[in-house]
């Protein structure tokens, strides 16, 4: 279907609302059509007017038929469109105002609210006939009625209806040129923006926290390799050096190359203690039963406790509760602190597993041995990275246990046996837990 063109014709709207934009226009149309209806009374009146009447009567006659063929016209084509367009402008204005987001207030030059938009209504609480012709500090007690430049607004207190308070930002615009003219408050509401802001600067902090504790782990990192790698080097050096003291190289002996071969292995271990801490492994988690994992670990741990006079004993009471956990990162963890158990019992002692079932639906593994126990002061700092107390300890192994724990969704703990020994407490959560979440 072909669109109609449209015309090049104004229409009557168009050409009047253009001629009565300007005052200068409006006088001339108003004394164009006088003279005109003039012109046309003049012409008429000798047709209409009996003979023999009195000047007068005639001049009456002139003035009364020039009025009602005036007024009618000047309605028609200059206050009738004027008045639509008015009440148009007024209703867009109306329009705009009602639907602004923000609070918009017109106040006199007293102080006293003559205009209250729905927006304001929302912000403070007010209905407007509760707030009309009442001062305008009863909403911002703050509010001085000096104009604002554009663009630009002050930072006050609102007062809601219910009491309370709230950041507000508030911009002055007068109405008019006049000293006593009204004035146009726009009104908004800045809780949200200061909660933002306030949440921005909080996670700003928080990372400049992170990046900085970051850089703290880094220093102790590089503190916890330069110390374990330094000690290693020291002793090769010297023994390097004493084949070199009188001016000639000698071979070293058998019993200095196995130190150095040692020294070599105790580097290699921390390197690779640092490579775990730095890198876990990614898990490969499966359905697996925790108590049919002790008896292996068990036998990996009978070696070094047979030539240390240690028991191992292992005590079950959990049934068929399963995990659902990596088999390679669980075995390194229990296997972990078994070992450490053997560390503080060199002379002797009992190391002792035990598997049971914790009330909040979590499978639960202690390792307890009956050496010296856990010092008060070491005790909240052993899972700290770089924290031991052993002279060839890397001090992160227990770090990279706990862990494993938490990336399991579990957790692990340690404390003293009031009947002597330290015990170690892994839980992690059953595998029906792990399906329900």
């Amino acid at each position: 279907m072909r669109r109609k063109p449209r015309s090049s014709i104004p229409s009557r709207r168009s050409v009047l609302f253009r001629l009565l934009t300007t005052p200068w226009r409006i006088v001339g149309l108003v004394l164009l059509v006088e003279f005109a209806v003039e012109v046309t009374v003049m012409l008429l009146l000798p047709l209409m007017i009996p003979a023999g009447l009195s000047e007068n009567w005639t001049a009456l006659f002139d003035a009364t038929l020039l009025t009602v063929v005036c007024a009618p016209l000047l309605w028609w084509i200059i206050i009738s469109p004027m008045r639509r367009v008015a009440m148009e402008a007024q209703a867009l204005s109306s329009t705009i105002v009602e639907s602004a987001g923000d609070g918009i207030i017109t106040v006199d030059a007293a102080g006293r609210v003559l205009s209250y938009n729905a927006a304001a209504q929302s912000l403070f609480g007010y209905d407007a006939e509760e707030v009309l012709d009442r001062p305008a500090r009863d909403l911002l007690p703050e509010i001085r009625l000096a104009a604002t430049a554009v663009g630009e607004s002050i930072s006050i207190s609102g007062q809601r209806h219910s009491g309370g308070m709230f950041p507000a930002s508030v911009s002055v615009r007068p109405i008019g040129d006049e000293e006593q003219s009204p004035v146009v408050l726009v009104v908004r509401d800045l809780t949200e923006a200061l909660r933002a802001e306030e949440e921005r600067t909080v996670a700003a902090r928080e990372q400049e926290a992170l990046r900085a504790q970051q850089m703290a782990t880094l220093a102790q990192l590089a503190t916890g390799v330069a110390h374990e790698i330094r000690n290693p080097l020291t002793a090769i050096k010297m023994l390097v050096q004493s084949t070199q003291s009188d001016g000639h190289t000698t071979t070293l002996p058998s019993e200095d190359v196995k130190i150095v071969e040692d020294q070599i292995r105790r580097m290699e271990k921390s390197v690779n203690a640092l490579l775990d801490f730095a890198r876990p492994s990614p898990s490969e988690r499966k359905r697996l039963f925790i108590r049919e994992m002790i008896p292996d670990l068990i036998r990996l741990l009978e070696g070094q406790a047979g030539k240390q006079h240690v028991t191992v004993e292992f005590e079950e009471s959990v049934g068929d509760m399963a995990l659902n956990a990596d088999h390679d990162q669980l075995q390194q963890l229990i296997l972990n602190l078994g070992l450490n158990a053997l560390n503080v019992m060199p002379n002797g002692g009992a190391l002792k597993f035990s598997v049971r079932s914790h009330e909040d639906d979590m499978v639960c593994m202690l390792v307890s041995d009956n050496g010296p126990g856990i010092a008060p002061d070491v005790i909240d700092h052993i899972f700290e990275p770089f924290f031991t107390t052993r002279k060839q300890g890397v001090g992160l192994g227990l770090n990279i246990c706990k862990r494993i724990a938490e990336e399991h969704g579990g957790r692990l703990s340690a404390d003293n046996n009031p009947t002597g020994g330290a015990v170690f407490e892994l839980c992690l959560p059953s595998a029906s837990t792990m399906e329900v979440t």
